[in-house]
């Protein structure tokens, strides 16, 4: 396993791949790791292990290859559940996307995913990671841990097609959101305001640079872009941090739980506005 994998990181991944070799004997000919560990923001107890595998072609006539994914997924879920159970949540889950040896050099908005699983979520016929912003963090970034070298994959990420898929990911995903916040009443957990603030932020910034940052690096983006929106943005980064909300100046002002939804909502909003 690569040196550059945090230890926690390599042995989630060791053991996954282990389950896929039973599972599916040969058939992932070559895997890479992309998302925070990428973009050098991986955190021990904390992050996911986002994977892109590719599967050989000759599995193509498996009738059942789906299954087997299906399968491999199952897999993780009883060491989540105690991980969870411990207090150290749904960390170093291996997310992944599955593709076709035949397709990996294709321009990545032609690419049909074969399947994909997050978290608890297995996706039998697509996957939301093969998309240019997480090409582009493999090509950036990404770790090879299993076959040739990222380099001889000659991904295709489609630089020119990063800002406009950004743009419809704001526009489908993210404003209707930002809608749903602001005319709802339940209040906000920290979780939800980190992952419906964060998002926004790392969106604009790619937009503004065509660049990808970390949920940490867009907190620290969105203090800087939308200084208004500060308190609430705390809130987010001491979630991505682990760490207690700010009690002193000059952040003192931590908006009360009650009034999570409705700030949230508003730096959302501001964030997908202007970008």
């Amino acid at each position: 396993m690569p040196s550059q994998l945090p230890a926690d990181a390599a042995s989630a991944v060791q053991s996954y791949l282990r389950a896929a070799d039973r599972l599916l004997p040969g058939a992932i000919i070559a895997a890479a790791v992309g998302g925070s560990i990428a973009l050098g923001a991986y955190r021990p107890g904390r992050s996911d292990i986002d994977i892109v595998a590719v599967i050989g072609e000759e599995w193509r006539s498996c009738p059942n290859l789906v299954r087997r994914l299906r399968l491999l997924h199952l897999f993780q879920l009883p060491r989540l559940a105690l991980r969870a159970a411990r207090g150290l949540g749904a960390s170093a889950c291996c997310n992944t996307a599955f593709i076709w040896e035949s397709e990996v050099s294709m321009p990545v908005t032609r690419i049909r995913p074969i399947a994909s699983h997050t978290g608890e979520v297995f996706d039998s016929s697509g996957a939301f990671d093969v998309n240019p912003v997480v090409w582009k963090e493999l090509v950036d970034g990404g770790i090879t841990i299993r076959g040739r070298e990222l380099g001889g994959w000659e991904l295709d990420p489609e630089p020119a097609q990063l800002r406009p898929w950004v743009r419809e990911n704001l526009q489908d995903y993210w404003a209707p959101l930002a809608e749903q916040l602001h005319t709802g009443s339940r209040t906000l957990s920290a979780g939800s305001v980190e992952w419906c603030l964060l998002g926004p932020a790392r969106m604009h910034h790619t937009l503004a640079t065509g660049e990808i940052i970390s949920k940490e690096a867009a907190g620290l983006y969105a203090l800087m872009t939308f200084p208004n929106h500060a308190p609430i943005t705390e809130v987010a980064l001491a979630k991505v941090r682990h760490t207690r909300l700010p009690s002193a100046p000059p952040v003192a002002d931590i908006p009360p739980r009650s009034e999570w939804r409705r700030r949230t909502a508003s730096a959302m909003a501001d964030i997908i506005e202007e970008a």
